[in-house]
Parts: structure tokens; sequence; C-alpha cells
């Protein structure tokens, strides 16, 4: 970049001001662009050529505020920075003069700034009568004396005047470039003819006094002129006295005197400064002279300095340059400077090939040494020799950590002992509950509940907590081959094709090929044997018999094995398929490099080994998963679409989903370079999903009808204490609810997974690429709805029955005899007790699935109305009291129970009321009855009830 160019911004631009006119002093606002970068960057403002820079207010560069000079008339407003320079201005601010201003005191505050120009002195009258001011400091209304407010009506604005005189003008009679023209149309544009004329006389009555007032106002005002001139009299008179007192004579006389030692001190400094450049000028030569040997004797000491902070490009250049420069001198002092040279070049080198030898180090960094190495004249192949360690370095270190695992402990990548690397790689629990983020690719739509439903681990977590061995020791030797490994490729390549030498001086092309040509073989057998040694201890942590089928030369090499004694399945099967995902990305990239054909077949063979055996174990994992729900199920609840459910269906799953999600990766997805999983698989994975589904039935079935835990809360009765979203801190009480309870639970979630969960994973199932049957989801929703019919019919078991046995008991409590019964005053307890058990029934049915409340209270009223009808015909006669006592609890129960009546159920309350015969009209029983509903309308307003016409 060319340092004399110097960025400047665009120039100031006035564009607006406001107000468009004012006296001196007044607060004007101007706004436009580029005014300035801050108030330091304003070097200039004037307005009409009357610097106001004094009274800037830096607003933004876009806003500032000053306060108006004395310009009159049309006045351009100019804005100079230092960035941008003089601006331009596209509109006007009209000055006007201040003819009078008021008498104003020089100490006293003022919000804005005044002329001070007809300002009194101090001993001045502070009252001076109206004929004691001058004619031109008088204020000058109108001159003509003919104008008033009826004259200035319909004036024209500013704008429009200034647009009629564009060479300029004003009506400031005062200003330079007054126009009569102008000052007659904007005073006098309503002003009649004959008071023109009568205002022009007054005029020159006016100007005739102009002239007498300067002798007049020297009249008026000759005592305040006689004290000025006693006061300068004063002032010489103290002057005088200061000098006569003064040490040394006159004040005067003094200051020359030091003016005169002034340039005596500067003509000594000045005599200095010379000195110092002639110096300067000679010692500048010297070092001119210098210089032309500098390199070459300060040789040695800048390549230990370079060596010291590791600049090795700097000391391979300077060892060419003097080699080239000074190779063949005769010079005794140069050819004892290039032996030193020489010395320090061999401590380099010998270094340098120590360095090449220490791993683990980046490949860039041995590309470096290499070339370093050449440069400075290494006799034998460095690339070679880095290669051959690298080979040995690999091997050394998967047998040490084969070694180190088998004894229980790990060695890092670096060569350093740690601990177990719990947090390195996270498995997921087993039938954890996904947050909606997680299952949000489902469906594109999910319940904000299901993130906070509580899942209790399962008892084998803190177990899975932990990596096996097996796991980690596959994990560190697969990430440090496939660390390692390709850098030992590349090196190899670049070494093979030549350009690990490019820009190295003393390469030899014919030399290198030769080397090349012999060496490659040799490096075919390295890699051949560092693979198979990592396939084998692969296979031998995976599967039981890989050791013992292993061929002889290669057991022999691979040395003594100890089996690992976690199980595969129970302990390392949530950490299997990222362990594969890491094998089978590893190895997908080493295909990438140029590798021997055998090498490339055992790497696709170990690929498609690990993915069936991730398979078969996924699956396996997941059925025992499922199958163990049921010892899962706490009962807390938590809202989800159209309802409550426990954690149960989403705890199923999302054991599903993480499965299909794992095997999709292993199945489905094949990396570069894999051979692809045949159709026989993929319809294994479809069968095998269809057993998941009937394991989840299979749970569904032994918690509503084999679990025992209901003994326990016989007699438990009362609205369920759950609600959406909370769920209580005691376990035991969420263990022991009453069967009828769990049974609608149960319902709820069985529902939930055929509507929700069912169609959502055959769904995410064909849209990851796996096989679908429709005759396979047919059949499973078929089986649960199966499943739901007698899960329903078990728990409206439960409900009518406690409903039968209360109507039963209690139409006969108390001896109650429907012949000798007297005439009824209230309504009997057990037509309460039937209406408030249908109001806990659907309060308990609503807090869970309000989809069930019309369905389930259908059926229990049905039952209600059944049993009315029963014991209306197992009466044999009736009083005439017991009629009323039986239409009374009949009519209530149906009241009550009105939108919930079937066709049936109402059937049957009618011919309930049909086996009373004919009964006569009573109104105090429909007063009975509607005291009845008031009574209760509170508790039953949930039914929604609308009294039917009977």
């Amino acid at each position: 970049v060319n340092q004399k160019f110097v960025w400047m911004a665009e120039s100031p631009a006035v564009s607006g001001v406001s107000p468009r006119e004012g006296f001196p002093g007044t607060k004007v606002t101007i706004r436009g662009e580029n005014l300035g970068n801050s108030k330091g960057d304003v070097i200039g403002l004037t307005i009409g050529g009357v610097s106001c820079l004094s009274s800037l207010e830096y607003a933004s560069a876009k806003k500032l505020v000053c306060l108006s000079g004395t310009a009159v008339g049309k006045c351009q407003i100019i804005v100079q920075t230092k960035s941008g320079g003089e601006g331009t201005c596209t509109v006007v601010f009209n000055g006007l003069v201040l003819e009078r201003p008021p008498l104003l005191d020089p100490e006293a505050e003022s919000d804005e700034w005044k002329d001070e120009a007809f300002a009194p002195l101090p001993f001045m009258k502070q009252e001076v009568k109206a004929a004691q001011i001058p004619i031109y400091a008088r204020k000058v209304t109108d001159p003509l004396g003919a104008s008033d407010k009826s004259s200035r009506k319909g004036a024209l604005p500013f704008d429009q005047l200034a647009a009629l005189f564009p060479n300029g003008g004003s009506s400031n009679i005062q200003a330079e470039d007054f126009n009569s023209i102008w000052y007659l149309i904007e005073v006098h544009r309503s002003t009649s003819f004959a008071n023109v004329k009568s205002g022009l006389k007054n005029l020159r009555n006016e100007v005739e006094l102009t002239e007498l007032a300067p002798v007049e106002f020297i009249r008026n005002n000759l005592d305040a002129f006689l004290q000025c001139f006693d006061s300068l009299a004063t002032v010489y008179t103290g002057l005088i006295q200061d000098e006569s007192k003064s040490v040394g004579g006159s004040i005067t006389d003094s200051a020359e005197q030091h003016l005169a030692s002034c340039k005596k001190f500067a003509d000594k400094m000045f005599s200095d400064v010379l000195t110092y450049k002639a110096r300067a000028d000679a010692m500048r030569n010297a070092l001119t002279i210098l210089q032309r040997y500098r390199f070459l004797f300060s040789l040695p000491r800048t390549i230990e300095v370079n060596i010291k902070k590791e600049d090795y490009d700097v000391v391979t250049n300077d060892y060419y340059r003097a080699k080239s420069l000074f190779s063949g001198t005769k010079v005794k002092v140069f050819t004892k400077v290039l032996e030193e040279v020489q010395k320090q070049v061999k401590t380099l080198r010998d270094d340098l090939k120590k360095k090449l030898h220490i791993l683990p180090t980046t490949l860039d960094n041995q590309k470096n040494i290499i070339k370093y190495l050449m440069d400075l004249d290494y006799e034998e192949d460095a690339a070679w020799e880095c290669i051959c360690n690298m080979h040995q370095w690999l091997l050394k270190r998967l047998f040490n950590t084969k070694t180190d695992y088998q004894k229980g402990h790990i060695v890092s990548s670096s060569g350093d002992q740690t601990p177990l690397p719990h947090d390195e790689i996270t498995p997921p629990a087993r039938g954890h509950a996904r947050t909606m983020s997680d299952l949000s690719f489902l469906s594109g739509t999910g319940s904000a509940g299901r993130d906070k439903a509580n899942v209790r681990p399962p008892k084998d977590l803190d177990a899975e907590s932990s990596p096996p061995r097996r796991i980690l020791f596959i994990k560190e030797i697969t990430s440090f081959l496939m660390e390692r490994l390709p850098d030992f490729c590349k090196l190899n390549q670049a070494y093979y094709t030549g350009s690990l030498f490019q820009g190295v001086s003393s390469f030899d092309e014919k030399r290198q090929k030769e080397s090349c040509g012999a060496n490659r073989p040799k490096f075919e057998l390295m890699i051949l044997e560092i693979m198979e040694t990592y396939i084998d201890m692969v296979n031998c942590s995976l599967y039981v018999n890989a050791y013992d089928q292993l061929p002889k030369g290669r057991k022999e090499r691979l040395g003594d094995w100890v089996p690992f004694d976690d199980n595969l399945l129970e302990k390392c099967g949530a950490w299997l398929p990222q362990t594969i995902r890491e094998i089978r990305k590893g190895v997908s990239s080493l295909l990438g490099l140029s590798l021997p054909s055998q090498v490339i077949n055992l790497s696709q063979e170990l690929a498609h080994n690990v993915r069936e055996l991730c398979s078969d174990t996924l699956f396996i994992r997941a059925s025992n998963d499922i199958k163990a729900l049921p010892e899962r199920e706490d009962w807390k609840v938590h809202a989800e679409e159209g309802g409550i459910i426990t954690s149960l269906p989403v705890l199923f799953e999302n054991l599903v989903v993480e499965t299909l999600l794992s095997l999709k990766e292993v199945i489905v997805e094949s990396l570069p370079g894999e051979p692809k999983i045949n159709d026989t698989l993929l319809s294994q994975s479809l069968e095998r999903f269809h057993d998941l589904l009937e394991d989840f039935t299979i749970c569904i079935d032994t918690l509503a009808f084999n679990d025992k835990s209901e003994e326990n809360s016989e007699g438990q009765s009362g609205v369920m204490h759950m609600r959406a979203n909370s769920v209580s801190s005691d376990d035991a009480e969420m263990a022991s609810l009453p069967a009828d309870q769990r049974l609608l639970m149960i319902l709820s979630n069985l529902i939930y997974t055929k509507t929700v969960v069912v169609p959502r994973l055959f769904g995410f199932f064909t849209s990851h690429g796996y096989p679908y049957s429709i005759k396979m989801q047919s059949n499973v929703l078929t089986e649960l709805d199966d499943l739901e019919k007698r899960i329903f019919d078990e728990y409206m078991q439960h409900k009518s029955q406690k409903l039968i046995e209360c109507i039963q008991n209690g139409t006969s409590v108390g001896g109650f005899d429907w012949t000798t019964c007297p005439r009824p005053t209230g309504i009997r307890t057990y037509v309460r007790e039937v209406i408030f058990d249908l109001v806990i029934v659907h309060a308990e049915v609503y807090s869970v699935s309000a989809g069930l409340v019309k369905k389930v209270l259908e059926q229990l009223v049905g039952v209600v109305a059944t049993q009315m009808l029963k014991l209306g015909k197992s009466v044999k006669k009736f009083s005439l009291n017991g009629v009323f006592h039986f239409y009374v609890e009949v009519m209530v129960l149906q009241t009550k129970l009105n939108s919930f009546l079937t066709d049936q159920s109402k059937k049957d309350f009618q011919q309930a009321l049909k086996t009373l015969g004919s009964i006569p009209y009573d109104e105090k029983l429909e007063d009975l009855i509607s005291d009845f509903e008031k009574c209760t309308e509170l508790q039953t307003r949930c039914f929604g009830v609308t009294r039917p016409k009977v």
C-alpha cells in the first residue's frame, strides 16, 4: 500500500437549517451529511462568513447546533472538517439585525448569546430615557410608521420572497443588501397609498433627528465620559508608580535583558547540535565500511542464535550463501570462520536426526526436518529412515496398548498412562426418554410434555456408565491408528513421487528413483503387517473364537491373548454402535489412500463383519429392554398428545428409534469403499421390527392382567393424584395405585401407542430406507385394538361393580320398604353416592384422557339405568309414597346424567317409570327435584346437565 495515500472522507453537505431566520445569538440546528466524526473533527463553521465555532454543540455526523453570528441577509452555512475538508450548502439562513437590544448586565447569566455592543458600562445609569438613545440604536419596527397587523395580512413566506429576488436582498433597513421593493412587499403589502405617503413624511423627520443624534448623545452622557477619563488617568498613574518601585529599573529594561539571555542560550545549544551532527556523520561512514563484511564475521553467532530459536530456514539459507560465496577462498580468516560454521552445522544435523526419530509428531514437521537434513548435506536417506522408524513405532504402540489394557491400564496416544476416559464416549442410557428435540424428526410435531417425562434409569446403568475395557481398547487402537497411519502412507507417497524433495538444493533425482524402486516392496510389507495386527486385535476383542482361528504366523506375532471378561451383549451393547462407527470410518478413510490390494480386502472384510455383529447385538438388546419395561413402570405421568400417559410409551418409542437409527447407519448406509449389505439382512430387520412391536404388546398385557400389586391396594378410591407435567415425590404412593386407576393409565398408554407411536414408528421405519409392509402394520394395529377392548372391558367391570353394589345396598338400607315408606322429604343417600361416584369417574378419566370420558360414562350410565329398571321390576307393590320415592330417584338420576344418556339408557329409564303405572302430579315432588338440582349444581357442572322433557 502506498504510504503517501491519505484517505479522505466525503466533504460536508448542509441540507437543512432550523429556524430559517433569526437575530444574532439565535440557536440554530444544522442538518446534513458528513458533518464531522466528532467535535474535534469540525475545524470551521461559518454562517454568512461569520465564525460560529466557539458555540458549536456536536450532536452527530448529521446534526450540529450553534448560535448565529452578526451576519445579516441570506447567509450560506459552511462546515469544514479535518476528514472531509470544506463543505457545501443548499439552504440559506436569513440573518436579521438586532437594532436595539435590551440593556444587559455583563455578569448576569443567560440561556442564549446576547449582543453586548450596546451594554452599558458599570458606572452608567441603568435607567436611560428613550430620548437619550440615538436613532441608530433604536429598534426600527417601521420607519414609515404606517404598518399595523392588517397591513401584514397575507404576507408572503420567506422562500417565495427569496425566489422573487434571485440576486439577493433583504427587508432589513440597516442591512447592506437592503431592497426597498422587498421591504414594501413584505411589510406594506396591504397598506394604502395614502398611508405610505404619510409614512414617507415621518421618515424624513426621523432623518433630521438622526443628524442631531451624536451631539445629543454626548451632551446627555457627559458625566459618563468624564468618569472614563478619570479612570484612565488613574491607571496611568498606577503604572508609573509600579515602574518606580520595581527592582532593577524599568520593566521594559528587565524584559530586554531576559530576551538577550535567551538568545545567547539558544546560540550555545545550536552549536552543540552541530557538533553532534558531525560526530554522527563520521560514525555512519565507519558503519558503512563494516557493513560490507558483517555477514561473514557474524555468521557463526547468527547460526548459533537461529539454532536456539529453531529458525532452521534461516540457518540453511545462511549456510548455502556462505558456501557459495567463500567455499573456494584462500584467505585464512575466512577459512577459519567457515570451519567454525561447519562444526555448528554437523552438530545441528545430529540434533535434527534425533528429532526425526521422536514420535508422535506431525507430518509437516517430519517433512521439514528431512528437507533441513538434505540442505545441510546429510549423506544418508533421511526419508526412508523416518519411514522405517515410524513403522516400528506404530507396531510398538499397538502391542503396548494391548498389554496395558489386558493388565488394566490405558495408555494414551501420547504414551502417558491415564485412567479410564469415561467421558470420551458416552452412549445413551438404555431406554432413556428423549426430549422433544430428539424426536422432532419423526412427524414434524410433538408434545411439550415429552421432555419432562421423569424416567427412572435401569438398574444396570451404573455399570454401563463406565466404558468396558474391550470398548476402550478398540477405541484406543482405532483412534491411534487412524490418526497416525494416514501420515505414514502420505509420507511414503511423498517419498515415492519426489514431492518431498521439492526445493532441496542437493536433491539427486536419479539416486532417489533407485532408492524408491528398491524400498517400495518393503513398504507394502510394512503396511500389511500393521493392518493385520490391528484387524487381529479387533476381531479377538469382539469374537470369542477369533484368536484360535488365526493363522499360525499371525498368532505368534500377536502373542498371548487374554479374553476380556465383560459380556458383549449386556456390558458392551450400549457402546458397540459408536465403536463400530469409529472402526468403519477409520477403515473408509484408509481405503482412500494408495494401499496394496491385500490390505484393502482385509479392511473391507473387517467392515462387513462388524456391521453384521452390530445388527444382531442391537436387535437382541432392544428386545430384552422392551421385555423389561414392566419392571420400570413407575406410574409417574406427564401430558402428551390427547391425554396423560406414563413414561412407558416414550421409553418404548425411544428404544425402537435408537435401535433403528443405529441400524440405519449399520445396515442401510454404506461408507465409501464398503461392500453393500444384501437384501436378506434388510428383510430380517423388518421381521425383527415386528417382533419389537409384539414385545411391547406383551408388555402392556402383562401390566394389565398379570400385575399382582393391586392386591395391596384394595379399598383405595378417589380421584387419581396425578397432574399433567407434575409428579409425586413419594414413589410408594405412585406404585400403590388402585387397580382401576392403573387400568385407566394402561388404557391411555395403549391408545397413545396405537394412535401416535405406532404410525410414527412405521413412518420413521420407511423414511430411513427400511422395507415397508402394510400388512404388518395392519396386523399390529389389530392386535392393539383387541388388547384395548380387553383392557377397557376390565376397567368397566371394576367401575360397574361399585355402582351396582351402591344401588343394591342403598335401596334397602335402614329396612326401607316400598309399601310402608313415608312420603319423601329429600333424596336418599344412595342416589347421591351414585351421582358423586360418576363425578369422580368423570374427573379421573378426564384427567387422563378426555377422549374416553363420553365412552366410559355412557356405559356406566347405561349400567345405572339397567339397575333402576331391574329395581322397578323387582318390587312387587308400591305404595303411593313408594311411587313418589321411586319417581323422584329415577327423575333425579335421569336429569343429572342426561348428557351421557344413550338411546338404550333413555329407554331403560322410561321403562323403569312405567313400572309405577300412572303417577299423580304433585308440585312438592317437583320442588324436591328442583331443590336437589340446585344443591348439586356445582358438583355436577362437569356433566353439562340440561333437564330432559318428561
